[in-house]
């Protein structure tokens, strides 16, 4: 049966070239016999319709063999030519066709069907720029054909020519008859315009095809982005809402519910956060355990810490190492200053964390007792704040807040050369700098108590090198000013403070003072000023008493 296959194609094949050569023949006792004239007439005919023949019926080897002979006597017939460059093309020999199109151009400049070939040959070997080119021609000449527009514009998208493509989509998009393709071209369209940041050309979009389809998935899944990217979280949530009435694939629910979580959250409407997450809850391929954290979290955002409390206890209980959400209940304790409870579960969790999770929950437990010691020393129990830090070093001797609280600690019971001390400390401690701006502070506050006012002078003069507008440092440096009778330094650094922080009650009163010698009626609307923010502001009331009596 092979056999007979082999013997059938190796017939046809012979038959063909049989008939090239028949044909070929006949040109040549033509040109033999005749005028050249009728040779062209002859022979053109017999061709013409022999190259048609085979081109339809797929034989473009045979098309190339028999034209290539026949323009290489007669170059100039271009209706072989142009089967010869299709027969090229459609055997993916697409220099041979680019070569044989631009000779039939160069005959005939404004042969479309031609051009149109050259384009889609450039096209093939990613020789975009040329292939516009000739699109660009060509749509000159047929710009309401849908090909044409459609390619032209693949041709600018493809060349990151996006306002080019945008304006040739809209046209393709006014030539669809078919809602279908309409869709599709809205679709493209939304996506462009996107990428230009023409976002009320892209909603319009969205919405054309919404009003084809308004039930696709994927549109409105976009549509809800775009919202979000120009953060339109109303109408993004309202989009959301709107596909819960007709999504049912688990896969989309759950993108749509945790999207609509997400945006309640960033809303900070945690109410509709935790009805959100519970119906999430119910949505197949949900992370439960994620999604209740997430509902404790939430009701602690609502200061709602029993509730929250009890769902993170109900959640290290389900886990079998719980170390994030066994961090969050413990911060949450913290956070009511239940500070045992806290200091219980992180020494549970020490017990069984890796060397990794232990060297952080060591430092937690640092802060924890920091924590627990500023609780106590705002109830006066310095005593027992002390000690608690002393157990913060036990975790962490190179914390830096330990011996700043220490040095509070030592300040309000008036111990200034101890908290000079052990700022210093605090600030050799603090190798990343991130606590010297209130340390410094401190300590000028420190040094002005024992009336080092050089060093008290330098400490603010540190911390305005590091941060040149904080409104304390600017404000205790115009008290400094006012000290040495220094006015007009003074006047400078209370502005300067109250440009930082206008709400600096004590500056704002202080600046009234000096004004009282030179501007009286400034002085008058900044006493105003500070009553307005403190009613109980006695000094202010006084002196603007004394400033409205003696005006008369």
């Amino acid at each position: 049966m092979v056999n007979l296959n082999i013997i059938v194609i190796a017939a046809a094949f012979i038959l063909a070239l049989t008939a090239i050569y028949v044909l070929y023949a006949i040109m040549m006792y033509q040109g033999g016999k005749g005028t050249k004239g009728s040779e062209l007439q002859l022979s053109t005919k017999n061709i013409l319709d022999q190259v048609e023949v085979l081109f339809e019926k797929g034989e473009y080897a045979l098309v190339q063999l028999l034209a290539t002979k026949y323009l290489d006597r007669v170059p100039s017939h271009l209706e072989v030519r142009q089967y010869l460059s299709q027969a090229y093309y459609k055997d993916k020999k697409y220099n041979n066709c680019i070569k044989q199109c631009l000779i039939i151009l160069k005959k005939d400049s404004n042969n479309i069907d031609t051009r149109k070939l050259l384009g889609d040959c450039y096209i093939k070997k990613q020789m975009l720029g040329k292939a516009i080119k000739e699109y660009e021609g060509i749509f000159d000449y047929r710009s309401r054909d849908k090909e044409v527009v459609r390619t032209l514009a693949e041709l600018y998208t493809e060349t990151d020519q996006t306002f080019s493509a945008i304006s040739v989509y809209n046209i393709l998009s006014d030539l669809m008859e078919q809602n279908e393709d309409i869709a599709d071209v809205q679709l493209i369209l939304a996506e462009l315009n996107e990428q230009a940041r023409d976002y009320p050309a892209a909603f319009e979009a969205y919405k054309t095809r919404l009003g084809i389809y308004p039930t696709d998935v994927s549109t409105n899944q976009k549509l809800v982005e775009l919202y979000i990217k120009i953060k339109n979280y109303p109408k993004a949530i309202e989009t959301l809402q709107y596909m819960l009435s007709f999504v049912i694939e688990p896969k989309v629910l759950l993108w749509t519910f945790e999207h609509l979580v997400e945006l309640y959250v960033e809303t900070e409407e945690y109410e509709k956060a935790i009805e959100f997450s519970n119906k999430l809850l119910e949505v197949q391929g949900s992370d439960k355990f994620k999604v209740r954290n997430d509902i404790a979290t939430f009701h602690l955002k609502l200061d709602k810490y029993d509730t929250g409390i009890a769902i993170l206890e109900e959640l290290v209980m389900m886990s079998q190492n719980g170390y994030d959400v066994t961090v969050q209940l413990a911060e949450s304790y913290i956070t009511c200053k239940e500070f045992q409870k806290a200091l219980d579960k992180y020494l549970a969790l020490l017990d069984k964390a890796t060397q990794k999770e232990a060297k952080n929950v060591r430092l937690l437990i640092c802060e924890l007792y920091i924590n627990w010691a500023i609780d106590c020393a705002e109830k006066e129990k310095y005593e027992e704040s002390f000690r608690l830090l002393e157990e913060a070093a036990e975790y962490n001797t190179l914390n830096p807040e330990i011996y700043y609280n220490k040095a509070l600690n030592h300040l309000s019971q008036r111990s200034y050369a101890a908290a000079v001390e052990l700022i210093h400390r605090a600030l050799e401690y603090d190798k990343q700098k991130d606590f010297h701006p209130k340390y410094y502070l401190k300590l000028s506050e420190a040094h002005h108590n024992l009336g080092n006012f050089f060093e008290e002078k330098k400490a603010l003069s540190d911390l305005l090198k590091i941060d040149e507008k904080n409104p304390m440092g600017l404000y205790r440096s115009g008290l400094m000013y006012i000290a040495q009778h220094d006015t007009k330094n003074a006047e400078e650094s209370f502005k300067k403070a109250l440009q930082s922080d206008p709400q600096l009650i004590q500056a704002k009163y202080n600046l009234a003072l000096i004004y009282e010698s030179n501007n009286r009626d400034k002085a008058k609307e900044l006493y105003i000023e500070v009553l307005e923010q403190d009613p109980s502001f006695e000094e202010a009331k006084n002196a603007l008493a004394d400033l409205s009596t003696s005006d008369y």
